[in-house]
């Protein structure tokens, strides 16, 4: 009996390792595209653990698993499959695309992909489709709206034009405000150097990359996301990767971009055209060609007699170059307004003309992709306003086997333009045209003026200030003429005599080599090259306004270049059951060098002839200057991720590095930790929760100061005053200046530490998808120069002083309202709430980042970054005007902050309806609540060109205006009764050339809300059916129209709040004549073969 049982257990026990053992089996297969080729790469995870394997270069993997588990195959930009292990040991699988789970890939700021679900920042993704049909000729311009915290802000409408960006506020007075550039893992410059009153519209260096090249965009927002950078990523990160070839598909692809636009001013200044030139109701005559008034408070034009004016045939004289004779007139006969005329003569209907052609090769062991594109726009005025790029991209992967692949990512970018003078600038373009008084022909601008004695003056200047054309006089103990020019430029001599000139060359290069040690580890090693030369050719003809009045010449030549090496091993382990690791571990090293070498003659000796060179001036009108810097960065770096049943995540990261420009700061680190839950499986039950993540985070990123800023350094320079007299050293040898600023050996990083917290969900089988993050951060030791006694022999030293903070909530909403075979209608909402508060100053009272001594953009302690500043009216302790005995307001006697330029709130709705071949899409744009000086409005007003300037009114009483001039009761006069708080006064002339125009003591009427809302864009596209295109060997073809900043809703009058002055600079919310901004109609074909 004990025999048969013992048996019978030995029976059992044998049954049951048999059972198991036929449980727990390897299963094997192949996993392929859509079209049959092997993918490699593709995770396999047996579902509820953290066991898996990947799949090799020809698609096979292998993984023991039981029956009824159920396995998971996932990989980046194909669909996830789910299978559940059955009686066969082999199982292929055919994955599809999926351009829907490519968008919810975030590139890391190395350059690695991590899916969106594993990331614990709040890394916004923008959608590549979106950006291309915004028909921007520049990726920043593009990003405007897409998403949460970044704001947006255009230069201008120029060809060619930079825009400002920022990424949750700004963290740094002296230092670079511009987000890290990084494009297939290249760190890449994106300076746009100038920017300031006056000059001409500066480039974005991010815009030179041709958008069609550009795969997907991660914008990395957070400090800890940026940690591993350190030193440079305070301001966020941009991370590009651009198109490559693709495993599998087709040998070779061919895409074709044709887009024909065409560009109008957007929003407009309106001028009265009822009163001519002139001053207290009295046409300003001619005379005998001196300089003309520039007010345009002259008698009624409508009141003249009609006919041609009355002039003097006697004397001096213009000849236009069509032969049009123009003398001194002597009375004011002619009715005509020329306001249209004018408007015309300037501006023109722009067009662009984009052609992009690549080729992208699909092989066994290699990949490339080829592009060629060129961008020619040719700008809204009449003249020199171009923009013609050319870039050239090769990007090309290579597999020496399954362990070993090379990638290179390579550029040529060539730009050529020729730009317009805008701003605080005698020669702006905007300035001349719109002071010009509404009687005045503007369209024979260029002639020979005759003096009484017949002696001519070739190639003369004619504009509403000078109107017998600008003159001149040979000196002949300096060899050069001296002009009598007008005071303003006639705004086409600025769009077709002056040059400004713009030719840029740049290469980017960036080789990769990766080998995989097995299968956790991977060792990756990046060399990086971004080199530019940006030369810049300002001609200003003799006879120009301002500097140019006897002839200017100046050329800048600027080279940067960025090098960049960084090697790091990165790999991932199961230290326990359901416990992963995740590292990269790694070195960087980085050079900056960068060189400026201008020179400028003034003063021709041979005016009468265009002459791009220098050799046209004498010795002491000739100077030439230059500045040469080099920094570089050395650092380590580590980042660990821990992730516990796919439900519990960590990330550590650190860095140290030495910074040369700090070279006794010792190793800077910088440390990061970040953790998250993902919750999903908790409500996975549920009909409307599809997923759940909340994460937090807490990093430091720096900014290092300029270059030599712990040094006291001399230069060749000379002594000069406040008043413009002194010597320049050039003339006397070159002596040696040493700098005003003492250096300090015991400067430090500008160090910016955050916290956020934030979750991201999605809802009804994800169709719904919300995000939503609050961040805390604060920049300390920020760099402020602070004043010296004059006993030191310095005038001030940079100390690490002030600190900021930037407080804000980001929110990114997106659904999927209509998901059928025929119909699709998605839409995506984002909202951001930034507020900047200045918090130490170290005592200083305010620091201007731009702008006017009047009127400024700068920062103060306990104001809001970039406050704007002015004079106001001054009020007693109840708020009311100060008046004088007149009656009208007083200025203050000291400055105050007068607005915001930040808004309260930013936001973008974008919506998508897709119907069979049909797409549609709409972009509204937002900003609420920033402010803006507009010095524009106040000038117009001075010169008596506001329609405001040009009403009539009847005096109800006698009246008396702002210089005690009584005006009867019952009179008619020019101007509005006013009430301030004295009783009825005259608002005319006498008040807008004084307090109540541009160049009075007060500034406060012209700061205003600039609140806006816009359809940014709206776009039409049609795939035409593939059974039809197929016939002639097509594999896609579409058609579209886009219109861009069709509609703006705004209080602001006469330009486009989301311009800005100063372009790129800090200084925000300054409008003073700035060029104006665009609305475009696009027209688009693509065509693949």
């Amino acid at each position: 009996m004990k025999i048969k049982l013992r048996g019978f257990l030995t029976l059992l026990f044998a049954l049951f390792i048999q059972i198991s053992f036929a449980q727990n089996k390897t299963i094997t297969g192949t996993i392929t595209d859509e079209a049959g080729l092997p993918l490699p790469g593709v995770n396999i995870i047996i579902k509820g653990t953290s066991s898996g394997v990947q799949s090799d270069i020809d698609g096979k993997y292998s993984i023991s698993a039981n029956a009824g588990d159920t396995l998971v195959f996932s990989y980046l930009g194909f669909a996830t499959q789910s299978i559940v292990v059955k009686d066969s040991n082999t199982i292929n699988v055919s994955l599809a695309e999926d351009a829907s789970v490519l968008d919810e890939v975030v590139i890391t700021a190395l350059g690695l992909e991590k899916k969106k679900d594993d990331d614990l920042s709040s890394t916004s993704i923008v959608k590549v489709d979106q950006l291309k049909k915004s028909g921007e000729a520049g990726v920043l311009q593009a990003l405007s709206g897409k998403t949460s915290g970044v704001n947006i802000t255009r230069n201008s409408g120029d060809p060619g034009a930079g825009a400002y960006i920022q990424i949750r506020g700004q963290n740094t007075i002296l230092g670079d405000s511009s987000p890290l550039i990084v494009i297939d893992g290249a760190i890449v410059s994106n300076n746009s150097i100038g920017g300031g009153t006056a000059g001409v519209v500066q480039q974005s260096r991010l815009n030179d990359i041709n958008q069609e090249d550009i795969e997907s965009i991660s914008v990395l927002k957070g400090a800890s996301a940026a940690a591993v950078y350190g030193t440079g990523a305070a301001n966020g990160v941009i991370v590009i990767k651009t198109k490559r070839g693709t495993r599998g598909g087709k040998k070779w692809k061919v895409d074709y971009k044709n887009t024909f636009s065409f560009d109008q001013i957007n929003v407009e200044w309106d001028k009265q055209g009822i009163f001519g030139q002139g001053f207290g109701g009295v046409d300003h005559l001619t005379g005998s060609g001196q300089s003309n008034t520039g007010f345009s408070y002259g008698g009624r034009i409508d009141a003249r007699t009609g006919g041609a004016d009355t002039v003097d045939t006697s004397g001096a004289y213009f000849q236009a170059d069509d032969g049009t004779l123009y003398y001194p007139i002597t009375q004011k006969n002619s009715t005509a307004v020329y306001n249209k005329a004018n408007r015309d003569a300037v501006f023109q209907t722009g067009v662009t003309m984009e052609n992009n052609i690549s080729f992208s090769h699909s092989g066994e062991s290699s990949r490339t992709f080829v592009s060629v594109s060129n961008w020619n726009q040719e700008g809204i005025y009449n003249g020199a306003s171009d923009y013609d790029r050319t870039s050239v991209r090769l990007n090309s992967d290579v597999d020496f086997s399954d362990k070993l692949t090379l990638k290179l990512s390579s550029t040529y970018v060539n730009i050529e333009s020729n730009r317009v003078q805008t701003g605080s600038n005698l020669n702006g373009l905007y300035l001349g045209y719109l002071r010009t008084s509404p009687d005045f022909d503007i369209r024979d601008y260029k002639g020979t003026y005759f003096n009484a004695d017949g002696v001519p003056t070739p190639n003369s200047h004619r504009g509403y200030r000078q109107q017998l054309g600008s003159s001149r006089v040979f000196n002949a103990e300096t060899g050069t003429f001296s002009y009598n020019s007008p005071a303003y430029n006639n705004p086409l001599w600025t769009t077709s005599e002056q040059k400004n000139l713009n030719d840029v060359n740049r290469f980017i290069i960036a080789p990769e080599i990766s080998f995989k040690v097995n299968d956790n580890i991977t060792l990756i090693g990046r060399y990086s090259l971004d080199y530019y030369q940006d030369n810049r050719t300002n001609y200003e003809p003799a006879g120009s306004a301002g500097d140019g009045t006897n002839g200017l010449f100046f050329e800048d030549r600027i080279t940067e270049s960025n090098q960049n090496i960084n090697v790091f091993a990165t790999g991932n382990y199961n230290l326990i059951e359901d416990l992963n690791l995740g590292f990269t571990v790694g070195t960087q090293f980085f050079q900056n060098k960068y060189r400026r070498l201008s020179g400028e003659e003034t003063n021709f000796t041979n005016p009468d002839e265009v002459f791009l060179n220098f050799g046209n001036a004498t010795s002491q009108n000739s100077n030439v200057s230059d500045f040469t810097s080099l920094t570089r960065k050395a650092g380590g770096f580590a980042v660990l991720n821990f992730d516990y049943k796919n439900e519990f995540l960590l990330e550590l990261t650190g860095r140290g590095e030495y910074v040369s420009s700090l070279p006794n700061a010792g190793m800077i680190f910088y440390p990061s930790a970040s953790a998250g839950w993902n919750f999903t499986k908790y409500v996975e039950n549920s009909n409307a929760f599809s997923f759940g993540k909340l994460r937090v985070s807490y990093g430091e990123v720096g900014i290092e100061p300029a270059p030599y800023s712990t040094e006291t350094y001399i230069s060749t320079g000379g002594v000069f005053s406040g008043w413009g007299d002194g010597y320049e050293g050039a003339l006397y040898g070159n002596p040696l200046t040493q700098s005003a600023t003492r250096g300090n050996p015991n400067l430090k990083e500008e160090r910016i530490k955050e916290f956020e917290v934030g979750f991201d969900t999605r809802f009804l089988d994800n169709r719904l998808s919300l995000s939503a993050t609050y961040y805390d951060r604060t920049s300390e030791d920020v760099l402020l120069e602070l004043p010296l006694p004059s006993s030191s022999g310095f005038a001030n030293q940079l100390v690490n002083a002030a600190t900021i903070s930037n407080k804000g909530v980001e929110i990114d909403l997106s659904g999927k309202i209509i998901d059928n075979a025929d119909l699709q209608w998605n839409m995506n909402i984002n909202y951001t709430r930034n507020v900047s508060l200045v918090e130490d100053m170290a005592g200083s009272s305010y620091f201007i980042l731009n702008g006017f001594t009047s009127n400024s953009s700068g920062v103060a302690e306990g104001q809001p970054f970039a406050v704007l500043r002015g004079t106001a009216y001054d009020r007693d302790a109840n708020g009311d005007f100060i008046l004088n005995a007149n009656g009208f307001p007083t200025a203050s006697p000291t400055e105050s902050f007068l607005g915001d330029p930040n808004p309260d709130w930013r936001g973008g709705l974008g919506t998508t309806v897709q119907y069979k071949g049909f797409t549609l899409s709409a972009l509204f744009e937002t900003s609420q609540g920033n402010d803006v000086w507009n010095g524009t409005r106040g000038v117009l007003n001075f010169f008596g060109i506001h329609p405001d300037t040009a009403v009539e009114s009847v005096a109800s009483q006698d009246l008396v205006n702002a210089n005690g001039t009584v005006i009867p009761a019952g009179s008619t006069f020019r101007g509005f009764e006013q009430d301030f708080g004295g009783g009825p006064v005259a608002v005319d002339a006498a008040w807008w050339t004084g307090n109540g125009g541009g160049f009075g003591d007060v500034g406060e009427p012209f700061y205003e809300d600039a609140s806006w809302t816009r359809l940014r864009e709206v776009s039409l596209f049609y795939d035409l059916p593939k059974d039809l295109i197929s016939k002639i060997g097509l594999t896609n073809a579409q058609i579209g129209i886009t219109g861009r900043n069709l509609i703006l809703w705004t209080d602001i009058e006469g330009f486009d709040p989301d311009n800005n002055l100063t372009g790129a600079s800090k200084g925000r919310g300054l409008e003073y004549f700035s060029n104006p901004g665009t609305k475009s109609f696009i027209t688009t074909i693509r065509l693949s073969f």
